[in-house]
């Protein structure tokens, strides 16, 4: 079934390609028109034919059917008319006076001049002979390169046409000419604005078919129900798309964790949906420990992993987040720490590992970097110390975050996936491709590792919703309390100050002074 919403909705998306091809081909049409195509100019005469037929002679006849017969017999005299008139004869009698008014060198800016003539097909597509409905008038039309050319040709065919129609008919039929052709320098052709119109019409035409085209054969990822269906997994959650405002040649831009102020609110709260499912998802599992990869690289999942492992904390979890990726490790740079001394060194020395352990700006989050570069990244992340750290640090931390590197790249990242409770898969929106998820999920599969599901990154959201913005209320101070709260207090008060009274007094009636 046709949806014609997608159909419309993709149109909408490319708009600014369709206004560019109609803007392209209107220029270029017009331009072609102008200065390619060579003006053509009209000239045109009108003949009316007498013949010695009774209906000319005598006028209609009073009987209906004779009335028929008689249109009919002037439809086809009028059809005889044009046949004589453009025969090879009258033809090559108006080519001679053409050739010997203006000359060989002249005409062959118009025809084909050979041997002094010109031949009679390409004389005959310039001219152009009808009948007026219901009379014995021919309305001629000459249309050439040259405006002289044109005037000629219809003055030398009214010249001529009498005679090869009596050639042709006999002597009762004359073909009369009311006035010669007159000059017109105006050209009719080519039409520039129609042709610019018909360019930009022909060339948005062009930019639908190409976008149609292109979209049947992008297999990008758009639909988070098609995305969740497709693979049997849920889609944990989706993240806004949103530019960062750093400095131009900051290679830190694209690497925005959540505590910077340009960050949306609605990318935040994207997030702390993402935490919410994230903590759901691993509720059956006894060891909080996810991994963070993605099917190619350039999608995302750094600082998603990041933003997951910040969202954590503000939960008021203690939360580590592990930076795996040994080859391009990112997390030092989105959390301006040293590289030196991390992941690669405790897997050398597990020992070490504790030392390896920093802190951030948050007092619930801690980060171990990925260290010290290594030549053998796939064998440190597969051997046994990677399980011993992994091991260790549960007992420390409620949720473990490991950054892992692109699925389909290298192995680290089903590594790792078999060593925790699940992995997250990012998806960057319209750019990840379906056969490279189909990819990463073979091997994901293959390794027998558990995913959990799906972040949709970067997705374009309602231009409605982006535009809303975080409350801008005050916070209260923590000591002031709220007027329920006040009222509570004051009842208890009122109840231990009647309490005191009645203990007081009761005490005061027991007590007897000494004599």
């Amino acid at each position: 079934m046709i949806n014609f919403k997608e159909i419309f909705s993709l149109i909408f998306r490319k708009l600014w390609l369709i206004i560019l091809f109609a803007i392209c081909g209107g220029i270029i049409a017009f331009c072609i028109s102008k200065y390619l195509i060579a003006p053509k100019y009209e000239s045109h005469i009108k003949l009316y034919v007498q013949g010695d037929s009774p209906m000319i002679a005598n006028g209609n006849s009073s009987g209906s059917s004779e009335n028929r017969s008689d249109v009919n017999n002037l439809k086809q005299l009028t059809n005889t008319y044009i046949e004589v008139l453009n025969d090879d004869l009258v033809m090559q009698e108006i080519a001679t006076n053409l050739v010997t008014r203006f000359g060989a060198e002249p005409l062959r800016k118009v025809f084909t001049v050979e041997n002094n003539t010109i031949p009679a097909d390409q004389l005959r597509d310039t001219i152009f002979v009808e009948s007026v409905p219901d009379t014995l008038v021919l309305k001629m039309q000459v249309i050439t390169k040259d405006p002289e050319v044109s005037v000629a040709i219809c003055n030398y065919f009214a010249l001529y046409s009498d005679l090869y129609l009596q050639k042709a008919i006999g002597n009762g039929c004359k073909a009369q000419y009311m006035s010669w052709a007159q000059y017109n320098g105006t050209p009719v052709s080519p039409n520039k604005m129609k042709n610019a119109a018909l360019g930009a019409v022909s060339a948005v035409l062009l930019a639908l078919l190409l976008i149609f085209i292109m979209d049947f054969f992008d297999d990008s990822v758009r639909d988070v129900n098609a995305l969740g269906s497709r693979y049997d997994k849920a889609v944990i959650g989706e993240v806004g798309r949103f530019k960062s405002k750093s400095a131009k040649g900051d290679r830190k831009g694209g690497l925005v964790s959540l505590f910077d102020k340009n960050v949306p609110f609605t990318v935040i709260e994207n997030y702390k949906a993402i935490r919410t499912s994230i903590i759901y998802s691993l509720s059956s599992y006894e060891n909080k420990v996810i991994s963070v990869s993605s099917a190619e690289p350039f999608e995302g999942k750094s600082i998603t992993a990041a933003n997951i492992a910040i969202t954590l904390a503000q939960g008021g979890n203690k939360v580590l987040l592990i930076d795996a990726d040994l080859r391009n490790p990112v997390q030092h740079e989105i959390f301006r720490i040293s590289e030196k001394r991390g992941l690669a060194n405790a897997l050398t020395d597990v020992s070490d590992l504790d030392r390896c352990i920093k802190k951030t700006f948050m007092e619930k989050l801690d980060i171990i970097t990925a260290g010290d570069a290594v030549a053998n990244p796939s064998e440190l992340v597969a051997s046994e110390n990677m399980n011993r750290i992994i091991e260790r640090l549960e007992d420390k931390y409620a949720y473990i975050i490991i950054d892992t590197p692109a699925v389909n790249f290298f192995t680290d990242a089903v590594e790792i996936a078999k060593k925790v409770s699940g992995m997250v898969m990012v998806v960057r929106y319209n750019e990840t491709s379906t056969a490279d998820i189909d990819a990463a999920i073979s091997r994901i599969e293959f390794f027998e590792a558990n995913m959990l599901g799906f972040i949709l990154n970067d997705v374009k959201t309602n231009k409605k919703y982006s535009k809303f913005i975080a409350p801008s209320r005050s916070v209260a101070p923590i000591n002031k309390r709220t007027d329920a709260q006040n009222m509570n207090r004051s009842s208890s008060s009122s109840s231990y100050r009647s309490g005191s009274s009645n203990k007081n007094r009761s005490m005061s009636s027991n007590y007897r002074p000494k004599r």
